[in-house]
């Protein structure tokens, strides 16, 4: 059992993945806060938990010693920093914040009174994924040549218009891409390493939102490799992320979390490498996501805030994802090259 109390802040779908990651890592559920008290009382109810009439009164409950944000995107900043200053740990669903003054604003927070953050992208603890990260990073691909993800994914106009803040710029921060394609923008991230510069196209070519339904990026990153990212809701049935990097020596194709092509150059496949047909559906249905990937993400996090150390995806690294993501936007707009540099 663990000693970290954890709130969760917003009571929708994604935080039944928190309460029972917390739950399966052995860590405890307090309560949590929503701003409709229908949602509140039935998620604290099916979880017997406390009901906090308001964030603020979560965060002022000594009970509690770190908050999930499971929030609309454009809320994070303002409720991150808030924790932060009540000397809260976080833990904020992706994206980090919508914009880059807002992610900065979190970091500066954080590191001001003292609190550690962590940042939901459950793809990274996969182990398809960490197989592959390992193959980049001992060399076997050689020389890396392209880094790509295709997330052609469906959503329903039900989808949008159920919600009063999906698919607006105020509230999600994009489309496609900043929702539901930031996941494989961060694998990227993590397996190709920073990008160097983006050109981008981001159009809204079906559903009647604000934001992108469907989007094209050609990236070049630092080390030399070039990379196409595609992100919609709008491609039927739904196909599922294919993650493809390749070398001169070698690809490696992981479609969600499945390893569907291992071929490396004069080097036989390790034999914990598993290559399967992937089964996996949820690129039209949000639910249909297992609740592993959170839990393998919740036991890291729990262990950092027990040991007091940074975990594995802090608020540096989710700002890498949101600055990529708001240079393809910004190379849409101004139809031009966006260079990227810290």
């Amino acid at each position: 059992m663990s000693n970290v109390r954890f709130g969760i802040a917003g009571c929708g779908l994604i935080a039944d993945w928190h309460a029972q990651s917390i739950l399966n890592v052995g860590a405890r559920l307090v309560g949590a806060s929503s701003r409709s008290p229908k949602s509140r009382d039935s998620f604290c109810s099916k979880y017997n938990i406390k009901s906090y009439d308001s964030y603020e009164d979560m965060l002022k409950d000594p009970a509690i010693d770190a908050v999930c944000i499971c929030t609309p995107s454009g809320l994070h900043a303002d409720m991150a920093v808030q924790a932060a200053e009540a000397g809260k740990y976080i833990v904020v669903e992706k994206p980090m914040a919508i914009t880059i003054e807002d992610c900065d604003r979190i970091i500066n927070a954080c590191e001001k009174h003292n609190v550690l953050l962590s940042v939901i992208f459950q793809s990274r603890f996969s182990k398809p994924i960490l197989q592959l990260k390992n193959a980049v990073d001992s060399g076997w691909l050689g020389r890396l040549t392209f880094g790509d993800v295709y997330m052609k994914f469906l959503r329903t106009p039900e989808y949008y218009k159920n919600s009063t803040w999906r698919g607006t710029w105020n509230m999600d921060g994009g489309g496609a891409l900043m929702n539901q394609g930031v996941h494989g923008v961060d694998l990227l991230l993590f397996i190709m390493g920073d990008v160097k510069s983006v050109y981008g196209h981001a159009r809204t070519l079906v559903h009647n939102i604000e934001t992108d339904d469907t989007t094209a990026a050609v990236l070049e990153y630092k080390n030399g490799a070039l990379g196409v990212i595609q992100a919609s809701t709008s491609v039927y049935p739904g196909v599922p992320r294919k993650l493809e990097i390749s070398g001169y020596q070698g690809t490696v194709v992981v479609e969600e979390d499945v390893i569907v092509k291992w071929d490396i150059k004069d080097m036989e496949k390790p034999e914990d490498v598993v290559i399967t047909n992937n089964e996996d559906f949820s690129a039209a249905d949000p639910a249909a996501m297992t609740v592993e990937g959170h839990t393998n993400q919740f036991r890291d996090i729990v262990d950092a805030f027990e040991r007091g150390r940074r975990p594995f995806i802090d608020q540096y690294e989710g700002r890498r994802s949101v600055e990529l993501v708001c240079a393809v936007y910004e190379s849409s707009r101004k139809r031009t090259r966006i260079d990227l540099g810290r």
